[in-house]
């Protein structure tokens, strides 16, 4: 008899354990998202939200986990984390139940792949083909104020009206040397 209700208890909670339900997805918001951008993980329930248990969030990117205990007082499904990657890649993101402290495992795992794109380039000055006009190239390099020279080649005609330059930047033109641009301006003499 004593097997028998040792067996009817065993069966009795793991059917308890079977009906409540674990760790069901990841969602993540957005997807894909840029390095640098903060992205949304979401870890929802599969079943009956487990009530009392522990799990940890594998992020793929050397960073570390992070552990989750559900209590339903300050923590129970969904779970909501915000993660931010630094570089582009893609990265598998793993919801695993574990025990932590007095948590017993969540049940169940759950992993969703994230794809991390590169940052946009840093806004570069117009490029040299728009800046300077029809017969000029660009001398050198744009300035980091958005100043620049052009070279006009063999036959190159002036322009008929002057470039527009950023603020902050004059325009210039040298018929001798055939350059034209526009240019910090120079500090008057006193």
């Amino acid at each position: 008899m004593k097997h028998s209700l040792g067996f009817v208890l065993t069966l009795a909670s793991t059917l308890a354990f079977a009906q409540q339900g674990g760790i069901g997805a990841v969602k993540l918001d957005p997807n894909p998202v840029r390095a640098g951008q903060e992205v949304k993980i979401t870890i929802s329930a599969e079943g009956e939200a487990p009530a009392f248990c522990g799990m940890v969030v594998h992020f793929d990117d050397g960073s570390e986990s992070r552990q989750v205990k559900i209590d339903r007082k300050e923590s129970k499904f969904p779970v909501t984390i915000f993660k931010t990657y630094a570089k582009a890649g893609s990265y598998n993101v793993t919801a695993d139940g574990r025990k932590i402290t007095s948590h017993f495992p969540c049940v169940g795992k759950a992993t969703t792949k994230l794809v991390v794109e590169a940052p946009p380039a840093p806004a570069q000055p117009a490029a040299a083909a728009s800046v300077c006009p029809a017969g000029y190239k660009m001398s050198g390099k744009m300035g980091k104020a958005g100043d620049f020279s052009c070279k006009g080649g063999k036959g190159a005609v002036a322009p008929t009206t002057m470039l527009v330059c950023a603020d902050g930047l004059e325009f210039f033109a040298n018929d001798k040397s055939r350059q034209l641009g526009c240019r910090k301006p120079k500090a008057k003499k006193q």
